[in-house]
């Protein structure tokens, strides 16, 4: 399978397009993943994203504490979260270059933050799968039955990746994915294990987000999976609602949408995109 370009801790991974692979005032997309997730977890996502007509580059930072830099200790606080992927993409920019935000669950709150401090600096936010504690209950943030046996693989496992990854691939997907995925996953994980303390302080911190009152930009779009089993699609919903922007509904995959259906994902960016017309379709 595809898999990050770089392997460096102090460095972005980038993919460039076929259609632009030097000017890096392109249409540049920021690619952000969720909770104890890393940049590997786009499997092939980033690949098929670069092959748009819309999209020039691709920059994937790896969140401390995730990943290849599972070793590093994750920030405390979205805020301080956001900071540390922001510092890795700034270098890669031209003087003034806006980004695309594109992404999920918790680096969706660590976009919308980003989007709160730094608005001159984002052309567009895509948010999937994604809650705000202003908006939703903590039972629809995360649901019960998915957090107690997460913590229950967890617990009982002492964090051992192997069954780690096989209970958030249970819990993320409704449909089969094939079996080289999960064994892919397993092996990451066996190099870069999670820690117990990067884990509760993503946690804690993602439940602690409240979000905004209002979009901070104009050109956000908000993507949900009505059959989400971690996080209630009515917690998109809200946002939404709230925010008066756009909602795409998936009828059938689960919260790792871009995984089980990068194809409907893509179409929908891809309308997104071209629409300049930013209120609830």
């Amino acid at each position: 399978m595809p898999v990050p370009l770089s392997s460096s801790e102090s460095t972005v991974t980038s993919i460039c397009s076929e259609q632009q692979t030097t000017n890096v005032r392109g249409r540049t997309w920021v690619l952000l993943r969720g909770l104890l997730r890393s940049r590997f977890h786009w499997h092939k996502f980033p690949h098929l994203l670069a092959q748009q007509p819309w999209v020039d580059r691709i920059l994937q930072p790896e969140l401390a504490g995730n990943g290849e830099r599972s070793h590093d200790i994750t920030p405390n606080g979205i805020t301080a979260m956001m900071e540390d992927l922001r510092a890795q993409v700034l270098p890669q920019l031209a003087q003034d270059q806006k980004v695309h935000l594109l992404a999920i669950s918790m680096g969706a709150m660590i976009a919308t933050e980003w989007a709160r401090l730094y608005p001159h600096e984002i052309a567009e936010m895509h948010l999937i799968n994604t809650s705000f504690g202003r908006y939703s209950s903590p039972w629809e943030r995360m649901r019960p039955l998915a957090l107690y046996e997460l913590l229950k693989v967890a617990i009982t496992t002492r964090l051992n990746p192997a069954a780690l990854e096989a209970a958030i691939l249970a819990a993320t997907v409704n449909q089969r994915i094939p079996a080289d995925v999960l064994g892919e996953w397993i092996r990451f994980a066996w190099q870069h294990p999670q820690g117990w303390r990067n884990t509760l302080t993503q946690i804690w911190s993602a439940s602690r987000y409240q979000g905004l009152e209002q979009a901070p930009i104009k050109r956000t779009f908000i993507y949900t999976c009505q059959h989400d089993r971690l996080v209630s699609s009515r917690a998109s919903e809200r946002i939404a609602d709230h925010w008066r922007k756009p909602l795409h509904c998936h009828t059938t995959a689960g919260h790792d949408l871009p995984l089980e259906d990068p194809a409907w994902l893509l179409e929908r960016i891809a309308q997104s995109t071209a629409n300049s017309d930013t209120r609830i379709v």
